[in-house]
């Protein structure tokens, strides 16, 4: 599958138009058109950081996508330690749309996890009762 193809894959797995992608990345919605229809090359790296905030996707994952990186074999398969996302969100600068979160910010993402997982758990509880 080329570039092209798991680009578009990747913005309708989101579930976003090229223009939501567009507005979100600030790609213009015209290249992003022309990429995904195999009308332009590789974009530049630049370009694929800026795609990769709009997806909020890895950044790594697009450049491995695009051919600017050589997976090996050995860390294909590779697993990391699980990484605690509550630690993670206090200890790190983190961007969502193109904005920095503020402690405040984090926070709220904090709870609404917390909820989120909580509400889980509780179902889960209810189902084997």
């Amino acid at each position: 599958m080329y570039f092209y193809d798991k680009l578009k894959d990747m913005r309708k797995l989101k579930g976003f138009t090229i223009r939501e992608l567009a507005d979100r990345s600030g790609v213009s919605a015209a290249y992003i058109s022309q990429l995904e229809n195999g009308n332009r090359g590789i974009p530049s790296p630049e370009v694929l950081m800026k795609l990769s905030e709009g997806l909020n996707t890895s950044y790594s994952e697009l450049m491995d996508i695009a051919g600017y990186l050589e997976s090996s074999p050995s860390t294909e398969n590779f697993q990391s330690n699980p990484v605690n996302l509550r630690r993670f969100l206090r200890d790190n600068e983190l961007m969502f749309d193109g904005v920095l979160l503020t402690d405040d910010d984090k926070e709220w993402v904090e709870r609404m996890l917390t909820v989120l997982f909580w509400k889980e758990r509780q179902s889960a509880r209810s189902d084997k009762q």
